[in-house]
């Protein structure tokens, strides 16, 4: 005998599956094509690092990017927890903008191999690796890092200080517990994008909370300023490397990957402080399609 219940749940399921045998490749296809809108290839990247560690990241080549004519490169890496993928807003869009790209994973995260923290969170293999690709313009390269990704990129600068031109730190910060002290001279014209309302003030900047960051003794070391800095003023100079900003969007520490605003002041400040690429204004992005993708499949 046959429960009716289960005769009308087959039909229902065939739908189900007939529906997901649709969403699933649609929504991955929709996230592929934005990854590599305009001919941008992404690939695996494998390579081993200076204490013979393997390391992992995907590597983001725009069209033209050639060892004949190199592009600028940006090292882009993720925080705490997290691993590559987490920065494909910010690879994106600067691949987007004629610039190869390498998004780590760090250290103990991701691919690459444990542990965490260790030689500096994978910042300075990482950029090793990139500084020795054909195709990247050596003397025009940008670090940006996101939380524990900023002290990734700040042990990369300490490593290789003529070896970058600017710098982003996206709710990160320099100095204790773990990067070195920021100057009015390292890093290098650097953009620090703070959100309003991220919860590690105090780990970053010694502040209660994030609005008080214009408060932070160790901002100040890092603006070289005896003033309030100002959000959104630029201080010191892009060509003798002592240019700094501060930003801050109305988001919180983890969406700063989801945010149009924390992405689109990282897209201005390479456009401003790195030469070459394909200019595209700051507002223009498509990144969260790809989001919208995966989300779908």
């Amino acid at each position: 005998m046959t429960d009716a219940g289960s005769v009308g749940a087959r039909p229902r399921n065939r739908r189900l599956l007939s529906i997901g045998l649709v969403l699933v490749p649609a929504g991955a296809l929709l996230a592929h094509f934005v990854q590599t809108a305009g001919g941008v290839r992404v690939m695996d990247v494998r390579f081993i690092g200076s204490d013979g560690s393997p390391m992992s990241a995907l590597l983001y080549v725009p069209p033209g990017a050639t060892a004949r004519t190199p592009a600028p490169g940006i090292l882009a890496v993720h925080g705490y927890i997290n691993s590559r993928e987490t920065q494909s807003g910010f690879a994106i869009e600067f691949a987007r903008r004629g610039y190869v790209v390498l998004a780590l994973d760090q250290r103990g995260h991701g691919y690459s191999a444990a542990p965490a923290f260790a030689a500096g969170f994978g910042g300075p293999d990482g950029f090793a690796y990139l500084r020795s690709l054909a195709m990247v313009d050596k003397n025009n390269i940008g670090l940006e890092g996101h939380s524990m990704g900023g002290w990734a990129v700040l042990a990369a600068a300490a490593v290789f200080p003529d070896g970058y031109k600017s710098m982003v730190l996206e709710g990160s910060s320099t100095g204790a517990p773990f990067a070195a002290e920021g100057t009015a001279a390292f890093p290098r014209n650097v953009a620090v994008v703070f959100s309003r309302y991220d919860e590690f003030s105090r780990l970053m900047w010694g502040v209660r909370s994030a609005p008080e960051i214009v408060e932070s003794p160790k901002l100040w070391a890092l603006f070289g300023a005896n003033v309030v800095p100002e959000v959104g003023k630029i201080y010191g100079s892009v060509e003798n490397g002592t240019a700094r900003v501060l930003y801050a969007p109305r988001v919180t520490h983890a969406m700063d990957h989801l945010s149009p605003k924390a992405i689109g002041y990282s897209i201005a400040w390479f456009q401003k402080t790195l030469s070459g690429g394909t200019p595209l204004p700051a507002n223009d992005q498509i990144w969260i399609w790809k989001e919208i993708g995966t989300l779908v499949a």
